[in-house]
């Protein structure tokens, strides 16, 4: 059974990272850290200041470290290179260590496409990633599998993934209108009591899909939490041995990074987890807001998708299953 370490005092953050990157990664190495720097304007995605302690504790052990992620296929300046850098430097990410933004990649061929994986990341010497856990529109909630699913892959790739899960009416619709209800992007709506679907706006999120009560509404190739969790596998196959996860459970937002605006908190801070599992750590992550919430299925009440669905299908791809042991720290 893997061992997930829980952290929850921010001010051992640092001591923590000397601990376990000594234990983990080779003396005077390079690590390449894939992060989300998140859109402009968005006031709780991680700062410089929150992984500061982390690129402290590298340089510390003599390991260097560059920060690297990929451009998105959305409307933002974060959607090229050159506008992407911008964004990194304005939000000072640069002060703390060197950045690459990459269009580079291999192809990955998963069961359901054929995945551009960021080629950097497959040569890397050794890999960190960090991943802010928060909600997600399309996928209930973003962590480690998010981060790789959707941020260790080109353009292309991520549009594949919100494309191939776009829903047809297939089955004998009754009316009942809870698509257009539930759909986040409001693109579906009841006309003459069918559903009328604005695909050239749809986002592919499979809501529509998972809550109709008659299963009416198909996805066109398979549901979007499989997609992501396809492509996240395609990466995570690809990286080096040496690669460790650090999910951090703070500023806990409605919406992910990617939006200016990330709306509400709507979890209270919990702390850091360390493991070299990416499955258990978003399994437990998850498992760790819903206890702190009653025990309810926390984004799921929120986003109407059970967050735990790409977590299932991330462990059937990698074959890691998703019990733990939780230590802390």
């Amino acid at each position: 059974m893997d061992k997930i370490y829980f952290l929850q005092d921010e001010k051992k953050l640092g001591k923590t990272c000397l601990k376990f990157f000594a234990d983990f990664y080779p003396k005077n190495s390079a690590v390449l850290i894939k992060i989300h720097f998140g859109e402009p304007g968005n006031k709780t995605a991680l700062s410089p200041k929150d992984v500061a302690p982390i690129i402290k504790a590298l340089k510390i052990l003599g390991i260097k470290p560059t920060f690297i992620d990929t451009p998105v296929v959305y409307g933002s300046p974060r959607n090229n290179v050159q506008g992407y850098n911008k964004v990194v430097k304005d939000r000072g990410f640069d002060q703390l260590a060197p950045f690459i933004i990459s269009d580079n990649f291999i192809e990955v061929k998963t069961k359901d496409f054929t995945a551009k994986v960021c080629k950097e990341l497959t040569e890397a010497e050794n890999v960190l990633v960090i991943s802010h856990v928060k909600g997600h529109p399309c996928a209930g909630f973003g962590g480690a599998i998010k981060n790789f699913g959707m941020g260790g892959v080109m353009k292309e790739t991520k549009d594949l993934e919100h494309t191939l899960s776009k829903p047809a009416l297939t089955g004998q619709c009754q009316s009942c209108g809870l698509c257009a209800q539930l759909c986040p992007f409001k693109t579906i709506e009841m006309v003459n009591n069918k559903p009328r679907i604005n695909l050239s706006g749809c986002f592919g999120c499979s809501i529509c899909e998972i809550n109709c009560p008659r299963q009416c509404l198909t996805p066109k190739i398979a549901l979007f939490d499989d997609l992501l969790a396809q492509g996240a596998t395609a990466v995570i196959k690809n990286l080096p041995p040496k690669t460790y996860y650090l999910n951090i459970i703070k500023n806990v937002t409605k919406l992910c990074d990617c939006f200016s605006d990330a709306e509400k908190i709507v979890a209270k801070d919990i702390g850091f987890l360390f493991s070299d599992n990416p499955v258990v750590i978003d399994q437990a992550s998850l498992d760790l807001i819903n206890q702190e919430n009653n025990n309810k299925n926390l984004f799921k009440e929120i986003h109407h998708k059970n967050p735990y669905l790409q977590v299932k299908f991330a462990s059937e791809y990698l074959g890691k299953k998703t019990n733990y042991q939780l230590q802390k720290i």
